[in-house]
C-alpha cells in the first residue's frame, strides 16, 4: 500500500473504532426520538435498492422551498458543493458548461463531461459513446438528486465512473404554480415558471425558464431557454404509465476562450483575441422525451423505458468550425422477483446513437471551404445485467454482473461528390465485463458497508475517429489500437445518525485503479490522434456531515481528500507519478441556514485548494475560498398567495481566482478567470 494512503486509512480506523455501538445508541437515544436511516429507494441505480440496505456510498440532497426560492442556482456547483466526491466548476462559460469530476474520474474532458453518467428525470444525458451535454439541465430546477461516489457499470455500463441523478419533481406539499423572478450583476436576468398538479387522474409537472447575461468577462453573452414537461397516471390498480419531454435551446453563447496566468491576474475579463476573432460559440436546440411503464405482477415488478434525443449543434472555434446533428435513445426492460428468497433483477439494455459530423475550417466565424470532416458515427450498445441480494440478519450481501457489446462505425463522405469513402478500419466493437460485490451491516442508527465495483470508458467517436497512417500522417478512419479505459474500486464507509447530537454523518475511504487512459497523443492538421496512455491511482477520504445545533439552525460540511496521480503503463515516463491536472487534493464546504420568524438567513462558503493544469504538473492553479449569502422574507401572505423577496451575493470578498483551468491547453492557456463580487435580487410568487 503507498505509504501516501497510509495516514488516511489510520485515520479512517480510527473513526470507526471510536464509534458508538448499538448499545451506545441505545443508551443515547432513551426518552429522546430515535432517527432511524430511513428506507428511502434509491433512484440511481435503477432498483429497488434502498439507502440502508445500500452497500455503496451514495449522497442524497433534497431542496427546501426557501432555498428554491433565495437559491439563484445557475449553475450545478451551487448544488454539490457540500456533497462529497463530486467536484463541478463553474467555468463561467456557457459554450463550454461546467466541468465535472467524481473522485477524479472525468478529469480529461476540455468540454463537457465525460465518464460520469448524468441522469435527468430519468432520461439519459449521457449517450450511447458516453458523452454528456449538460446545457439540457436547469439546476433552478432541480428539486432533489442523489450521487453515486464509486464506479458504477453493473447500473449504468459505459461511462459510469460515478453517477448523478437528478429530478425536477416538486414534492406534493408544494404550490402548485410558481412564478420567480431576479436581476442583477453583469446584466443577468432569469424567469422562471414551475406547475404540478392532478388533473383528470393524470399527474402534471411542467417548468420553463428564460436566462439572459453579458458574463463576467468579455465575450461571454449568453442566451438560454429550457422547458420540461411530464404527464403520469394509473393504467389499472398494478399498472401505471409516465412520460416526459425536455427542451433546452441556447441562440447564442460567445466563448471567451482561457488565458494564461498573467492575463488571468492582471486582465481576468478579458477575452482571447484569437476567439473573439473566428467568433468562437456555440448554439443548438434539444429536445430530449421518454417514456416508462411499470406493472406489477404476482412473480414481481416489470420496468420497461424508452428515450429519444435529438440535438443540432453549430460550434465555431479558433481553428475549426464544426456541426453536428445527432439522433441518440435507447430502451431498457428490468424484471424484479418478490417471491424468491432473495431479491433477485435480471434486465437488458439497447442503446444507440448517430452523428453526422462536418468539420470546416473557421473564416471569421462563418464556415469556410476547406471541409477537414464529413462523416457519419453510428454507435450500438447492448447489454444484459443481473444482480441479486440477500439479507441474512443484520448484514445484506449484494452482487452484480453487467455485459456491454459495443460497435463503433464511421463512414466518412467525399467533400465533392457526396459518396462515402472506403477507409479501413471504419468499425470497431468490443465487449466488456463489469462484476461488483458489496455488504453491509445494519446497526441501530448507522450501516457500515463496503464493495468491490468496476466501470469502463469506451472511446468517443471523436476519440476513434482518426488513425495513424505508415508515414506517421493523421488520416481519417476508425483507430484500431484505441480500447476503452478500465476502472477497479475498493471502499469501506461509515452513514448514520448520532441523536444526542442531532448529527447525520457519513465518512468513506475509497481507492480506484485506473488502467489504459484515453488520453490525445498529438494533433496535425486539425486532426487529433488519441492512444491509451498509462495508468492512474486515485485515493481517497471523503466526510460529510448535517448538524443542527440549536432549533432553525442547520450545519452542513463536506471535506474531500483526493490524491489522483499517473502510475506508470504506457504512460510518457517524465508524467510518472505526477498528480493528474484538473483533480483538486483538497476541498471543502460548508452551508449555514438560519430561520428567524419570517425570514431566512443563509450562507455558503466554498475552499478548493491547489491544483495542477497540465500533465507535466508545471503550471498551478491558486487555492481559493469564496463565501456566498442569501436572504428571504417569507412573510408576504395574502388568502391563496405568497410573495417572496430575496436578494443574494456572492463571492462577497470580492477575491480574485480562476475557477476552472483547460486541462493542458495550448501555449500556456491554461487559466479561467471566475468572476467577482456579483449581487442578485428579485421575487418569487406562489400559488
Amino acid at each position: 500500500m503507498p505509504h501516501r494512503f497510509a495516514p488516511a486509512l489510520l485515520l479512517f480506523i480510527s473513526l470507526l473504532l471510536t464509534m458508538p455501538s448499538e448499545e451506545t445508541y441505545a443508551r443515547q437515544t432513551g426518552d429522546t426520538l430515535s432517527v432511524v436511516l430511513e428506507p428511502i429507494e434509491v433512484e440511481a441505480t435503477h432498483s429497488a435498492l434502498t439507502i440502508d440496505r445500500a452497500p455503496i456510498s451514495v449522497s442524497t440532497m433534497s431542496r427546501s422551498m426557501g432555498d428554491l426560492v433565495a437559491r439563484r442556482a445557475s449553475t450545478l456547483d451551487e448544488l454539490t458543493f457540500t456533497l462529497p466526491g463530486i467536484w463541478i466548476s463553474d467555468r463561467e462559460n456557457h459554450a463550454l458548461g461546467e466541468r465535472m469530476t467524481i473522485r477524479g474520474m472525468g478529469w480529461r474532458s476540455q468540454f463537457g463531461v465525460r465518464g460520469i453518467q448524468v441522469v435527468l428525470d430519468d432520461i439519459p444525458l449521457t449517450v450511447a459513446d458516453g458523452q454528456t451535454v449538460m446545457n439540457m439541465i436547469d439546476p433552478a430546477m432541480v428539486q432533489s438528486l442523489e450521487l453515486l461516489r464509486g464506479p458504477s457499470a453493473t447500473f449504468w455500463g459505459n461511462s459510469s465512473g460515478g453517477v448523478l441523478y437528478m429530478r425536477t419533481r416538486l414534492p406534493s406539499d408544494a404550490p402548485n404554480f410558481m412564478l420567480r423572478s431576479y436581476a442583477g450583476s453583469f446584466n443577468t436576468m432569469k424567469h422562471e415558471a414551475r406547475w404540478h398538479d392532478s388533473v383528470g387522474g393524470v399527474r402534471w409537472n411542467a417548468y420553463g425558464s428564460y436566462y439572459d447575461t453579458e458574463g463576467y468577462r468579455d465575450y461571454s453573452e449568453a442566451t438560454l431557454i429550457r422547458g420540461g414537461l411530464s404527464a403520469g397516471f394509473d393504467l389499472g390498480e398494478s399498472s401505471s404509465f409516465e412520460a416526459r419531454l425536455a427542451y433546452a435551446g441556447m441562440p447564442d453563447a460567445q466563448h471567451p476562450g482561457s488565458l494564461s496566468a498573467e492575463d488571468a491576474a492582471n486582465s481576468p475579463r478579458m477575452a482571447a483575441p484569437g476567439n473573439v476573432n473566428t467568433q468562437s460559440g456555440k448554439s443548438f436546440e434539444q429536445v430530449m422525451g421518454s417514456g416508462i411503464w411499470l406493472q406489477d405482477f404476482d412473480a414481481g415488478l416489470l420496468t420497461v423505458s424508452a428515450h429519444g434525443t435529438w440535438r443540432d449543434l453549430t460550434n465555431p472555434l479558433p481553428g475549426p468550425y464544426i456541426m453536428v446533428d445527432r439522433l441518440a435513445g435507447g430502451s431498457r426492460a428490468t424484471f424484479d422477483f418478490d417471491q424468491l428468497p432473495f431479491r433477485l433483477q435480471v434486465g437488458g439494455e439497447l442503446k444507440w446513437q448517430r452523428d453526422e459530423r462536418d468539420q470546416t475550417n473557421n473564416e471569421g466565424g462563418q464556415p469556410g471551404e476547406n471541409r477537414v470532416i464529413s462523416q457519419l458515427d453510428r454507435v450500438g450498445n447492448q447489454a444484459l445485467f443481473a444482480r441479486a441480494a440477500v439479507d441474512a440478519g443484520k448484514f445484506s450481501l449484494h452482487a452484480a454482473v453487467r455485459g456491454d457489446r459495443m460497435v463503433f462505425r464511421s463512414d466518412s463522405i467525399d467533400t465533392a461528390t457526396g459518396d462515402l469513402i472506403d477507409y479501413p478500419d471504419e468499425t470497431r466493437n468490443f465487449f466488456t465485463l463489469n462484476p461488483s460485490l458489496g455488504i453491509n451491516y445494519n446497526l441501530q442508527d448507522a450501516r457500515l458497508f463496503a464493495n468491490v465495483s468496476s466501470s469502463f470508458e469506451a472511446p468517443t467517436t471523436t476519440e476513434f475517429k482518426n488513425r495513424l497512417g505508415g508515414d506517421g500522417i493523421i488520416l481519417p478512419g476508425f483507430n484500431p489500437n484505441l480500447d476503452p479505459e478500465k476502472t477497479v474500486g475498493v471502499e469501506a464507509g461509515i452513514r448514520g445518525f448520532l441523536n444526542a447530537l442531532q448529527l447525520e454523518y457519513d465518512l468513506t475511504l475509497f481507492s480506484q485503479f485506473v488502467s489504459d487512459q484515453i488520453i490525445q497523443e498529438t494533433e496535425i492538421d486539425g486532426l487529433a490522434l488519441f492512444s491509451n496512455g498509462g495508468d492512474a491511482e486515485h485515493y481517497g477520504l471523503e466526510v460529510h456531515l448535517k448538524y443542527r445545533p440549536v432549533d432553525k439552525v442547520d450545519v452542513e460540511v463536506m471535506y474531500t481528500w483526493l490524491d489522483a496521480r499517473f502510475s506508470g503503463g504506457d504512460i510518457i515516463e517524465e508524467y510518472h507519478d505526477n498528480l493528474l491536472p484538473g483533480v483538486a487534493p483538497h476541498r471543502a464546504g460548508l452551508s449555514i441556514g438560519w430561520n428567524p420568524g419570517d425570514h431566512l438567513l443563509s450562507a455558503d462558503v466554498e475552499y478548493v485548494g491547489e491544483y495542477y493544469a497540465d500533465s507535466e504538473n508545471s503550471a498551478l492553479n491558486d487555492s481559493y475560498m469564496l463565501l456566498n449569502a442569501r436572504w428571504l422574507f417569507q412573510g408576504l401572505e395574502f388568502d391563496t398567495w405568497r410573495l417572496q423577496p430575496f436578494v443574494s451575493v456572492y463571492n462577497i470578498f470580492d477575491t480574485r481566482y480562476n475557477t476552472s483551468v483547460a486541462i493542458n491547453n495550448n501555449f500556456g492557456r491554461y487559466f479561467e478567470p471566475g468572476s467577482g463580487r456579483s449581487v442578485q435580487a428579485g421575487l418569487s410568487l406562489q400559488f
